[in-house]
């Protein structure tokens, strides 16, 4: 009798977890996805998919007004602690980007845990390259001038493919524009800065977002500096975000191996700010800002 109950309670508490994962899911996307009502006109908003690993994927093209027949893209990868948030939360900071950054934009989902246990959000993510690059022609994108993006996870994401695909072939991705960039989940280290950095909430997420990957281990993205690593453009909140020491600490060590870098701090910002360019001016300079390095870098250089 006892494995059944065991089972079966094991099996509600997931339900219950799933169901309460799902009402914040929406209640995420109820506050943030289409609240801007001051967008940029764009030439075009094209609805796709990909083939990810976890299946295939919601991805959406944003070509900005005045875009070349063919020219470079960034590849976006939204944040949300690989558990929640999708394409339509992060559309009105993609579409943003676009228009400043003058290129395309491609945002691509992929599945969120505990559905898809980590590293499955990895897999998409290097799918979602694999295919932009693959599918270039079609999409109007140079593949030899890409550049990466994402907001906290969905910076870990862009940075991980991004130090991955240049391993391979120097100078794959161009550049990389990172939003408050999840840098770790060790908890050792969140549980170090505790009280000089003010992290405890930062560690209390870090800590549910363990808990959704099970026993995946996300490397730092502090392994992945050095020859490899692009040109990054880094935007942060400062005291009210949690990972500002680790982007510093990450900023510092790319200057340490000689990649070009700029952080850019938003003092009084929270993590996620860019995500509310509907009622924050700084979100809306930050998203400008940090598109603008980036069509610069790739059309310019850095």
């Amino acid at each position: 009798m006892n494995a059944p109950l065991t089972s079966v309670f094991a099996e509600r508490v997931a339900g219950a977890h799933r169901f309460g994962l799902e009402r914040v899911r929406r209640a995420v996307r109820f506050a943030i996805a289409h609240r801007d009502r001051k967008l940029p006109r764009l030439a075009q908003i094209r609805n796709l998919d990909y083939p990810a690993a976890s299946g295939r994927r919601a991805a959406r093209l944003y070509v900005p007004m005045q875009a070349p027949a063919t020219g470079p893209a960034i590849l976006f990868f939204h944040g949300g602690g690989f558990v929640i948030s999708d394409i339509e939360t992060h559309d009105a900071l993609c579409q943003r980007l676009a228009d400043a950054a003058g290129v395309r934009v491609l945002s691509a989902a992929y599945g969120l845990a505990p559905e898809h246990p980590f590293p499955s959000q990895l897999d998409d993510a290097r799918a979602a390259l694999g295919w932009l690059a693959d599918r270039a022609g079609e999409l109007g994108v140079d593949p030899d001038r890409l550049a990466v993006a994402g907001d906290s996870a969905g910076a870990y994401l862009a940075a991980t493919v991004a130090h991955e695909a240049n391993n391979r072939r120097a100078g794959a991705v161009k550049a990389q524009g990172l939003f408050y960039p999840l840098v770790h989940l060790d908890d050792q280290i969140w549980a170090e800065t505790l009280l000089r950095d003010a992290r405890l909430i930062g560690r209390l997420a870090v800590a549910y977002i363990n808990a959704q990957l099970a026993s995946a281990r996300a490397p730092s993205l502090l392994d992945t500096v050095g020859p490899a690593t692009p040109p990054t453009f880094v935007v942060s909140g400062s005291l009210l975000d949690p990972v500002h020491p680790d982007a510093v600490t990450y900023t510092r060590a790319l200057e340490a191996a000689g990649v070009p870098v700029e952080l850019k701090t938003y003092p009084g910002q929270a993590h996620g700010f860019v995500n509310f360019t509907h009622v924050l001016p700084s979100a809306v300079e930050a998203v400008a800002t940090l598109g603008a390095q980036l069509g610069k870098a790739l059309r310019d250089g850095p």
